[in-house]
């Protein structure tokens, strides 16, 4: 298998770059004004984007761990999700892409979703609902496999590898063992990571969560 990584060179793709590579798997990394920094893997400086369905025709699985982040205009964060209909659209490639907490419902009585709830912070929401646009429409595509991937609602870059998570396949917030809605970054790239390589979760919002932690 081979796999592309759009982001590979952020905290996520990093990650899923590291563990890719040392389970054996071919990766591919898209990276923008940077390096990917694990150095066992050729960079490809382009802009998401930018990206053309011959840039991606050589892998089977496309994994974006793409964040816009806080300077730029939110909408970006939605488009990312028309750019992945683009690039996939009637491929026989799969997609494992990281959207938000703020995609999920709070509860399960999915009456709002995170970035919605007055506990979303403020800087986010822009963000998460713009996220939540660009899912609402790859929801309503089945012209490729795809599944989107949510973190907890803490996303721990410190928190370290524990391989041990749960998944929830609800739309909504999840608790772990120390009823936390936790995960650290590790965990969630292995958990997209066996989602690429199992093809597990075909066009599902999903949303990870350590085993225990985050107290």
């Amino acid at each position: 298998m081979k796999v592309g990584v759009i982001g590979a060179n952020g905290n996520l793709g990093n990650r899923i770059v590291k563990q890719a590579i040392d389970q054996g798997i071919d990766v591919k990394a898209f990276v923008y004004m940077s390096e990917c920094l694990d150095k066992r893997v050729v960079s490809i400086e382009k802009n998401i984007f930018d990206l053309t369905k011959d840039d991606i025709k050589d892998i089977d699985v496309l994994i974006s761990a793409f964040g816009g982040g806080f300077k730029v205009d939110p909408i970006i964060n939605k488009n990312a999700f028309f750019k992945y209909i683009e690039l996939l659209d009637n491929t026989d490639k799969k997609l494992v892409a990281i959207a938000g907490a703020g995609s999920l419902y709070t509860d399960n009585t999915h009456t709002i979703y995170e970035y919605q709830s007055d506990n979303h912070p403020e800087k986010l929401k822009e963000i998460s609902k713009n996220i939540r646009l660009g899912v609402d429409e790859l929801e309503k595509t089945n012209s490729f496999n795809w599944t989107v991937v949510c973190p907890s609602r803490r996303f721990d870059s410190k928190g370290g590898y524990t391989g041990e998570y749960i998944v929830g396949d609800k739309c909504e917030v999840i608790y772990n063992k120390d009823n936390q809605s936790y995960v650290t970054y590790d965990d969630l790239a292995k958990a997209m990571l066996d989602i690429a390589k199992n093809n597990l979760y075909t066009q599902q919002v999903i949303t990870i969560a350590s085993k225990k932690g985050g107290l």
